[in-house]
C-alpha cells in the first residue's frame, strides 16, 4: 500500500484554471486533462520545500 502525503515538504497538487478543481497527480489522467471539465492544461501547485535560514540566525547570542 502506498502512503501519499497530504501536507508537508514536497507535496504536489494540480489545479484546473477553468473549474478550479484541486487534485492529486494520481487523479489526473495520463493525458494530463482535468478529470472534471476536461481542460487540457492543469497548473502544478507545490507546497513546502526547503527551509531557507536567514544569515542573522547564526549570529544570535
Amino acid at each position: 500500500m502506498r502512503i501519499i502525503p497530504l501536507r508537508g515538504a514536497g507535496v504536489v497538487w494540480f489545479k484546473c484554471p477553468a473549474c478550479r478543481l484541486k487534485c492529486r497527480p494520481t487523479a489526473v489522467g495520463a493525458d494530463g486533462w482535468c478529470p472534471r471539465c476536461g481542460h487540457s492544461r492543469m497548473l502544478k501547485l507545490s507546497f513546502g520545500g526547503r527551509a531557507v535560514a536567514s544569515a542573522s540566525d547564526g549570529d544570535r547570542s
